[in-house]
């Protein structure tokens, strides 16, 4: 390009590559259009405003995840962080952003992250402002919480998510995150009764990513119920902890021997 590697022009090319990467995509191209976009490093630019260089770099994003190429869209993803938005700034931007990385993170089953980057989306003032807005982005977020695994950011999170007050407009899912707070065992055949309806209809469990998410959820109510009678035995027999768990005598060994070998439980099984 005639333009390439002179900075006094450096603004009208990244303009000008990006408006030729939107024709590529319209004509159907857009591996094409991705790879235009990428030749362009606007976090380097002194000269364009931050409002646009963001703007830029979040298609950039999007491309890559058009493209179908998610290593080198979550790598770009990185050139952005939270800091970014503070102080309420570029809110457009911001939601564009954390739903972009909603689908880096949901092709990955990063469960927490997806909790993280929902509740980003509903801290900001126009999402507050928008019960349309809020309510399925912090149903999401309970969703995504319940399904990612146990530890202490997780435990802390749950907490900061109970006191928020919106949470009471959506008494059965803040009943599903009490679940997981509650030092009681969780009835698997109960939850899935009053539950499972109402999760087949959200976004985490649609199509394909069912089978696999329902058994991640049944699996977190295992760990939470195995924690709890951490709790209360120092011992129990393998009968009386499968019958608890309702799972068979294999399962259930398999789920304990799990949980120590992650570190979030210690035990010894005696098989005298």
């Amino acid at each position: 390009a005639v333009s390439e590697g002179k900075i006094h022009v450096e603004l009208e090319r990244a303009r000008l590559t990006r408006m030729l990467a939107k024709i590529r995509e319209d004509e159907g191209k857009v591996s094409e259009a991705a790879e235009l976009m990428q030749e362009v490093q606007v976090e380097t630019y002194g000269s364009m405003e931050k409002e646009e260089k963001v703007d830029y770099i979040l298609e950039q994003i999007r491309l890559c995840l058009d493209k179908g190429d998610l290593i080198r869209g979550t790598i770009v993803s990185k050139k952005i962080t939270s800091k970014t938005f503070r102080n309420d700034e570029l809110q457009e931007l911001k939601i564009r952003y954390y739903k972009l990385l909603v689908r880096i993170f949901d092709q990955k089953d990063e469960y927490l992250e997806l909790a993280n980057s929902y509740y980003s989306m509903l801290q900001t003032p126009i999402v507050q402002e928008d019960a349309n807005q809020w309510m399925p982005i912090l149903k999401s977020v309970v969703v995504y919480l319940v399904l990612s695994k146990h530890d202490n950011h997780h435990a802390d999170f749950v907490e900061r998510l109970l006191l928020d007050k919106k949470l009471d407009q959506l008494k059965p899912y803040k009943v599903l995150l009490t679940f997981f707070k509650t030092m009681e065992v969780v009835r698997w055949s109960s939850l899935t009764s009053l539950y499972e309806q109402e999760l087949r209809q959200h976004p985490a469990f649609e199509g394909s990513k069912f089978d696999q998410r329902w058994k991640d959820l049944h699996s977190r109510v295992v760990e939470h119920n195995i924690r709890v009678m951490a709790t209360y035995y120092t011992n129990i027999r393998m009968p009386r902890l499968s019958q608890l768990l309702e799972l068979s005598a294999e399962e259930t060994e398999k789920a304990v021997s799990d949980m120590v070998v992650a570190g979030s439980l210690w035990c010894r099984i005696d098989r005298l």
